[in-house]
Protein backbone atom coordinates (compact mmCIF):
# COMPACT_ATOMS: atom_id res chain seq x y z
CA UNK A 1 0.00 0.00 0.00
CA UNK A 2 2.70 2.54 1.07
CA UNK A 3 4.03 2.19 -2.73
CA UNK A 4 0.77 2.85 -4.39
CA UNK A 5 0.35 5.86 -1.99
CA UNK A 6 3.86 7.44 -2.79
CA UNK A 7 2.91 6.84 -6.42
CA UNK A 8 -0.26 8.44 -6.28
CA UNK A 9 1.17 11.40 -3.77
CA UNK A 10 3.52 12.02 -6.95
CA UNK A 11 0.94 12.08 -9.43
CA UNK A 12 -0.66 15.15 -7.31
CA UNK A 13 2.85 17.11 -6.97
CA UNK A 14 3.67 16.93 -10.51
CA UNK A 15 0.52 18.22 -12.16
CA UNK A 16 -0.48 21.13 -12.43
CA UNK A 17 -3.72 20.90 -11.90
CA UNK A 18 -3.78 20.95 -8.23
CA UNK A 19 -1.61 24.24 -8.48
CA UNK A 20 -4.13 25.95 -9.95
CA UNK A 21 -7.01 24.61 -7.53
CA UNK A 22 -4.95 25.36 -4.52
CA UNK A 23 -4.55 28.76 -6.51
CA UNK A 24 -8.40 29.37 -7.16
CA UNK A 25 -8.83 28.53 -3.94
CA UNK A 26 -6.94 30.51 -2.40
CA UNK A 27 -7.53 33.70 -4.75
CA UNK A 28 -11.31 33.36 -3.52
CA UNK A 29 -10.66 33.28 0.04
CA UNK A 30 -8.95 36.50 -0.32
CA UNK A 31 -11.77 37.99 -1.65
CA UNK A 32 -14.07 37.25 0.57
CA UNK A 33 -11.97 37.40 3.44
CA UNK A 34 -10.82 41.08 2.27
CA UNK A 35 -14.43 42.07 1.58
CA UNK A 36 -15.62 41.35 5.11
CA UNK A 37 -12.77 43.48 6.19
CA UNK A 38 -13.47 46.17 3.79
CA UNK A 39 -17.24 46.32 4.14
CA UNK A 40 -17.80 45.57 7.94
CA UNK A 41 -14.18 46.75 10.10
CA UNK A 42 -15.87 45.00 13.19
CA UNK A 43 -17.79 41.34 13.85
CA UNK A 44 -20.21 42.25 16.73
CA UNK A 45 -21.79 38.79 17.48
CA UNK A 46 -21.07 35.15 18.26
CA UNK A 47 -23.27 34.33 14.45
CA UNK A 48 -20.97 36.68 12.73
CA UNK A 49 -18.44 34.67 13.67
CA UNK A 50 -19.28 31.84 12.92
CA UNK A 51 -20.38 33.32 9.57
CA UNK A 52 -16.99 34.51 8.26
CA UNK A 53 -15.09 31.77 9.56
CA UNK A 54 -17.45 29.68 7.38
CA UNK A 55 -15.68 31.83 4.17
CA UNK A 56 -12.13 28.67 4.61
CA UNK A 57 -15.42 26.07 3.61
CA UNK A 58 -14.80 27.37 -0.16
CA UNK A 59 -11.59 24.85 -0.34
CA UNK A 60 -14.08 22.35 0.47
CA UNK A 61 -15.54 22.69 -3.04
CA UNK A 62 -11.98 21.97 -4.34
CA UNK A 63 -11.42 19.25 -2.66
CA UNK A 64 -14.21 17.44 -4.00
CA UNK A 65 -13.66 18.75 -7.67
CA UNK A 66 -9.56 17.40 -6.54
CA UNK A 67 -11.04 14.10 -5.91
CA UNK A 68 -12.77 13.63 -8.74
CA UNK A 69 -9.81 14.70 -10.55
CA UNK A 70 -7.59 12.15 -9.18
CA UNK A 71 -10.08 9.52 -10.11
CA UNK A 72 -11.85 10.21 -12.74
CA UNK A 73 -8.60 12.34 -14.27
CA UNK A 74 -6.88 9.07 -14.80
CA UNK A 75 -9.66 7.17 -16.43
CA UNK A 76 -10.64 9.98 -18.95
CA UNK A 77 -6.31 10.45 -20.17
CA UNK A 78 -6.27 6.47 -20.16
CA UNK A 79 -3.33 6.52 -18.10
CA UNK A 80 -5.30 4.05 -15.21
CA UNK A 81 -4.65 1.58 -17.49
CA UNK A 82 -0.51 2.20 -16.59
CA UNK A 83 -1.57 2.31 -13.18
CA UNK A 84 -3.51 -1.11 -12.70
CA UNK A 85 -0.31 -2.99 -14.57
CA UNK A 86 1.97 -1.68 -11.99
CA UNK A 87 -0.61 -2.49 -8.91
CA UNK A 88 -3.25 -4.46 -10.25
CA UNK A 89 -5.35 -4.66 -6.95
CA UNK A 90 -8.01 -2.25 -7.73
CA UNK A 91 -9.45 -2.29 -3.95
CA UNK A 92 -6.04 -0.69 -3.49
CA UNK A 93 -5.90 2.22 -6.10
CA UNK A 94 -8.88 3.45 -5.37
CA UNK A 95 -8.31 3.94 -1.05
CA UNK A 96 -5.11 4.80 -1.91
CA UNK A 97 -6.48 7.76 -4.34
CA UNK A 98 -8.91 7.91 -1.59
CA UNK A 99 -6.17 8.86 0.92
CA UNK A 100 -4.60 11.11 -1.12
CA UNK A 101 -7.41 13.04 -2.16
CA UNK A 102 -8.37 13.53 1.80
CA UNK A 103 -4.66 15.04 2.59
CA UNK A 104 -5.29 17.06 -0.63
CA UNK A 105 -8.32 18.25 0.45
CA UNK A 106 -6.90 18.39 4.10
CA UNK A 107 -4.34 20.97 3.14
CA UNK A 108 -6.61 22.95 0.97
CA UNK A 109 -8.69 23.65 3.94
CA UNK A 110 -6.05 24.45 6.13
CA UNK A 111 -4.62 26.81 4.25
CA UNK A 112 -7.53 28.58 3.63
CA UNK A 113 -8.32 28.64 7.52
CA UNK A 114 -4.86 29.92 8.17
CA UNK A 115 -5.90 33.15 5.48
CA UNK A 116 -9.27 33.44 7.39
CA UNK A 117 -7.42 33.80 10.37
CA UNK A 118 -4.38 35.98 9.46
CA UNK A 119 -6.90 38.45 7.16
CA UNK A 120 -10.18 38.52 9.76
CA UNK A 121 -8.64 38.46 12.69
CA UNK A 122 -6.91 41.73 13.03
CA UNK A 123 -8.54 43.17 10.48
CA UNK A 124 -12.13 42.80 11.66
CA UNK A 125 -12.03 41.03 15.20
CA UNK A 126 -12.82 37.63 14.60
CA UNK A 127 -13.22 35.36 18.00
CA UNK A 128 -11.86 32.85 17.97
CA UNK A 129 -13.62 31.20 20.88
CA UNK A 130 -16.61 32.19 18.69
CA UNK A 131 -15.17 30.24 15.51
CA UNK A 132 -13.71 27.36 16.66
CA UNK A 133 -16.27 24.91 16.43
CA UNK A 134 -16.63 25.91 12.54
CA UNK A 135 -12.82 25.94 11.78
CA UNK A 136 -12.95 22.02 14.14
CA UNK A 137 -16.16 21.09 11.48
CA UNK A 138 -14.27 22.34 7.99
CA UNK A 139 -10.88 20.11 8.91
CA UNK A 140 -13.49 17.34 9.62
CA UNK A 141 -15.17 17.89 6.41
CA UNK A 142 -12.33 18.14 3.90
CA UNK A 143 -11.10 15.26 3.84
CA UNK A 144 -14.40 13.60 3.62
CA UNK A 145 -15.31 15.74 0.57
CA UNK A 146 -12.00 14.51 -1.41
CA UNK A 147 -13.02 10.99 -0.58
CA UNK A 148 -16.08 11.69 -1.86
CA UNK A 149 -15.00 13.19 -5.01
CA UNK A 150 -13.23 10.09 -5.43
CA UNK A 151 -16.03 7.75 -5.34
CA UNK A 152 -17.95 9.89 -7.59
CA UNK A 153 -15.42 10.02 -9.95
CA UNK A 154 -14.85 6.25 -9.91
CA UNK A 155 -18.89 6.14 -11.12
CA UNK A 156 -18.85 9.05 -13.62
CA UNK A 157 -15.10 8.19 -14.98
CA UNK A 158 -14.92 11.39 -16.90
CA UNK A 159 -13.65 14.49 -15.37
CA UNK A 160 -15.38 17.10 -16.51
CA UNK A 161 -18.82 15.16 -16.64
CA UNK A 162 -17.95 14.63 -13.06
CA UNK A 163 -16.89 18.42 -12.23
CA UNK A 164 -20.05 19.52 -13.88
CA UNK A 165 -22.40 17.28 -12.19
CA UNK A 166 -21.21 17.92 -8.93
CA UNK A 167 -21.70 21.31 -9.58
CA UNK A 168 -24.75 21.58 -11.11
CA UNK A 169 -25.79 19.10 -8.02
CA UNK A 170 -24.42 21.74 -5.32
CA UNK A 171 -26.07 25.30 -6.99
CA UNK A 172 -29.12 23.27 -8.56
CA UNK A 173 -29.89 20.34 -7.40
CA UNK A 174 -29.87 21.13 -3.53
CA UNK A 175 -32.40 23.83 -4.33
CA UNK A 176 -34.32 21.85 -5.94
CA UNK A 177 -34.69 19.39 -2.78
CA UNK A 178 -35.25 22.05 -0.32
CA UNK A 179 -38.25 23.13 -2.61
CA UNK A 180 -39.40 19.85 -2.64
CA UNK A 181 -39.26 18.77 0.81
CA UNK A 182 -37.03 21.23 3.54
CA UNK A 183 -37.38 17.92 5.79
CA UNK A 184 -35.44 15.72 3.11
CA UNK A 185 -32.98 18.76 2.11
CA UNK A 186 -31.74 18.57 5.61
CA UNK A 187 -29.97 14.73 4.55
CA UNK A 188 -28.62 15.56 1.18
CA UNK A 189 -24.93 15.50 0.64
CA UNK A 190 -24.28 19.45 0.27
CA UNK A 191 -26.89 19.86 3.46
CA UNK A 192 -24.88 17.32 5.04
CA UNK A 193 -21.58 19.19 4.74
CA UNK A 194 -23.00 22.82 5.78
CA UNK A 195 -23.82 20.87 8.91
CA UNK A 196 -20.60 19.87 9.86
CA UNK A 197 -19.30 23.42 9.34
CA UNK A 198 -22.20 25.08 10.38
CA UNK A 199 -20.77 25.26 14.17
CA UNK A 200 -24.41 25.29 15.45
CA UNK A 201 -26.89 23.09 16.65
CA UNK A 202 -28.88 22.50 13.81
CA UNK A 203 -32.10 24.56 12.39
CA UNK A 204 -34.96 24.77 10.01
CA UNK A 205 -32.67 23.81 6.88
CA UNK A 206 -30.09 22.22 8.49
CA UNK A 207 -29.04 19.75 11.04
CA UNK A 208 -27.23 19.73 14.01
CA UNK A 209 -23.07 20.35 13.16
CA UNK A 210 -22.96 16.73 15.04
CA UNK A 211 -25.84 14.76 12.61
CA UNK A 212 -24.24 16.81 10.06
CA UNK A 213 -20.81 14.76 10.36
CA UNK A 214 -22.52 11.61 10.57
CA UNK A 215 -24.89 12.07 7.53
CA UNK A 216 -21.19 13.46 5.67
CA UNK A 217 -19.84 10.33 6.69
CA UNK A 218 -22.45 7.93 5.59
CA UNK A 219 -22.50 10.15 2.04
CA UNK A 220 -18.97 9.59 1.97
CA UNK A 221 -18.78 6.02 2.19
CA UNK A 222 -21.77 5.32 -0.10
CA UNK A 223 -19.67 7.16 -2.65
CA UNK A 224 -16.69 5.39 -2.03
CA UNK A 225 -18.24 2.10 -1.98
CA UNK A 226 -20.63 2.40 -4.78
CA UNK A 227 -17.28 3.66 -6.78
CA UNK A 228 -15.49 0.79 -5.66
CA UNK A 229 -17.70 -1.67 -6.97
CA UNK A 230 -18.02 0.44 -10.45
CA UNK A 231 -14.12 0.52 -10.82
CA UNK A 232 -14.44 -3.58 -10.11
CA UNK A 233 -16.87 -4.36 -12.58
CA UNK A 234 -15.49 -2.09 -15.56
CA UNK A 235 -13.42 -2.95 -17.98
CA UNK A 236 -10.65 -0.33 -18.41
Amino acid sequence: MSATLRSEWLKVRTVRTFLWFALGSVALILIAAISVVASNGQIDTAADDRSVARIAAIALVFGLIGGIVVMAGEITHGTVTQTLLVTPVRERVLLSKVAIAGLVSLFLAAVAELLVLAITVPGASLDLHNSRAVLLGILIAAPLAGALGVGFGAIVRNQGSGIGISLVWLLIGENIVTVMSRSVAKYTPGRAFAALVSGEGGSENLLGMGAGGIAAAVWTAVFVAAGLFVFLGRDV
